[in-house]
């Protein structure tokens, strides 16, 4: 049977209730100090990120433009909407195509500036400062920089073409263009998080392992292939998955280079949800979609980590 802390009985003395709320709390006074120390973060857990969910999840099943009235229960509708809507669909798929190529990006790239930064040679460590100051700096400043250099008037590009006699291009009209920018920027601005790791991963391998090879003859090629990326297979499938679910929140690119545009080819889903949300004012068809994405990431999530659980066994 559980202890339970006392409660006062009408008429009972208060110096008694006392001591025996003093007696509770020496019998449970580790378990009372832990859960007292706990209970700030709890009540912050469930203030600002308990509530949002569940609050969010109860805004998918209804009609609200988050103003004026109450919530409107319309069951599925907004659901409904998310997968006969082809362009939620499409913006969804943006974002796992986007996502996809600045993850290999940062992947392949990150992971061979880590075999360099690894190696023993003068200012190693301010080539390490180098490659993740791009992770501090704010993509506002970023994209205010890459604006100012694509401008179809004033920019440097335009500048630099015109300087060699090259027909100048409307990056903002072409497709290709700002999806090329988008990607290239943001593999730039995330590749020394993935650096860090693949280093902090490099350094951590045996070295024994690359001593018993080189005594066996293999060759730099082979001694990576066979050696360094087994051992790194953890490590690089944390980075999959991490950026699996990165790939679902990209939305300062978009909303800062091209805002969906040109002609809606570069719009993901946190984009569209953000439009739904605050400039339609439909807080019922962005909480379906956030959901929807919830579900989505989770379900890839879970599948690349089974995956990976079979590999390692």
């Amino acid at each position: 049977m559980k202890n339970e802390a006392p409660r006062a009985v009408p008429g009972e003395n208060s110096s008694s209730f006392l001591q025996r709320l003093r007696s509770f709390y020496n019998r449970h006074r580790d378990g009372v100090i832990g859960y007292s120390l706990l209970a700030p973060m709890f009540v912050f857990f469930a203030v600002f990120s308990l509530f949002p969910v569940l609050f969010v999840i109860y805004l998918a099943f209804t009609e609200w433009n988050g103003v004026l009235g109450l919530p409107k229960w319309v069951a599925l509708d907004n659901f409904h909407r998310f997968f006969t809507t082809g362009d939620y669909l499409v913006t969804l798929l943006h974002a796992g195509l986007y996502g996809l190529l600045i993850l290999v990006g940062c992947m392949s790239i990150g992971f061979f500036i880590a075999l360099l930064l690894n190696q023993k040679v003068k200012g190693v460590g301010l080539y390490r400062t180098l490659w993740y100051l791009p992770v501090l700096v704010s993509f506002a400043v970023v994209a205010q920089i890459a604006n100012a250099v694509l401008d179809p008037v004033t920019g440097l590009a335009r500048k630099v073409m015109e300087r060699f006699d090259m027909e100048p291009i409307i990056f903002q009209q072409s497709v290709f263009w700002m999806t090329f920018w988008l990607i290239l920027i943001s593999i730039w601005k995330g590749i020394g998080g993935t650096v860090i790791i693949y280093l902090a991963g490099l350094q951590g391998i045996d070295t024994t392992l690359y001593e018993a090879a080189k005594v066996d003859g293999a060759s730099r090629f082979k001694i990576m292939l066979y050696v360094t990326l087994p051992s790194l297979r953890p490590i690089t499938m944390y980075i999959a998955i991490m950026g699996i679910i990165a790939s679902f929140q990209i939305f300062e690119p978009v909303q800062l280079l091209t805002r969906g545009g040109p002609q809606g080819h570069t719009n993901i889903i946190l984009h569209r949800i953000y439009q739904d949300a605050f400039q339609s004012f439909n807080m019922g068809m962005a909480s379906a979609s956030s959901v929807m994405v919830l579900l989505f990431t989770f379900t890839l999530t879970m599948i690349q980590y089974r995956i990976s659980q079979r590999n390692q066994t």
